[in-house]
């Protein structure tokens, strides 16, 4: 089994990889998904604070997914 992490947008149910990673547990998957998360949002806090955010963090909810 393999696991990805995925961004689901909460508004149109859309999902999108989260890394290019592909996890062959699900401990090392649950490690990279709280990277995840954290480099997501300081990348929405750096272009929030640059004035260029163009997406709100709360809009997506992160999720581990087997493939």
């Amino acid at each position: 089994m393999a696991y990805k992490i995925f961004m689901k947008n909460k508004f149109d149910g859309s999902l999108e990889e989260a890394d290019d990673e592909k996890y062959y547990s699900k401990e090392d998957a649950e490690v990279a998904l709280d990277e995840a998360i954290n480099n997501f949002m300081t990348g929405a806090e750096v272009l929030e604070l640059s004035g260029d955010s163009h997406e709100d963090s709360n809009d997506y909810e992160f999720m581990i997914k087997e493939i």
